[in-house]
């Protein structure tokens, strides 16, 4: 048996006793998620993100298109053909979202 005294040894205890609590289960990494706009609609038309997960749209058509959060909390503004924009996922961004310009174009963002 190793034995453990001082400051040092109470410092990593707490530590351990920490991450005992926490469950030691780390904190999944943000990831970004492709959504591609093609043939006027969102693919795929659900993305499945987390908080702190970045999702990007790239527009593939030849006509600008938006990504527009339903209640209107979060806008793309137009993304011309070729380009992208990127948006990072909050709580409670798991919402639906339309292109402003073609609203039968609607996609999701769900919890993964």
């Amino acid at each position: 048996m190793i034995a453990l005294s001082g400051k040092p040894a109470r410092r990593w205890l707490s530590g351990a006793a920490l991450a005992l609590a926490a469950g030691c289960t780390p904190a999944p990494k943000p990831r970004a998620v492709a959504v591609q706009i093609t043939g006027f609609v969102f693919a795929p038309a659900t993305a499945n993100a987390a908080p702190g997960d970045t999702v990007v749209w790239t527009n593939r058509d030849l006509v600008p298109h938006s990504a527009t959060e339903l209640d209107g909390s979060w806008d793309s503004g137009a993304i011309a053909p070729g380009g992208t924009w990127r948006h990072v996922v909050t709580d409670g961004d798991t919402a639906g979202y339309k292109c402003a310009f073609h609203p039968n174009m609607t996609g999701r963002i769900a919890p993964r």
